[in-house]
């Protein structure tokens, strides 16, 4: 599961609707992606990261120097 984008989108005070809504996709795509069913596309990536005010590789759980997943 993709933890830091659920704790951004709680943290920003969006619920999971709306931040679906506002990404433009329906709820199933976007628990497919919490779940990491199927692959977030690099653009709605992007605009989480200007919602949330924040970096892709941290929503990604991803350290920036080593390029490795943070567990």
């Amino acid at each position: 599961m993709l933890r830091n984008i659920e704790a951004e989108r709680v943290r920003n005070g969006y619920a999971k609707e709306e931040l679906a809504k506002k990404l433009g996709v329906t709820m199933r795509t976007y628990y497919n992606w919490i779940n990491e069913e199927t692959d977030i596309p690099s653009s709605a990536l992007i605009k989480m990261s200007m919602l949330f005010h924040t970096d892709v590789n941290y929503l990604l759980n991803i350290n920036a120097t080593s390029g490795k997943e943070v567990v």
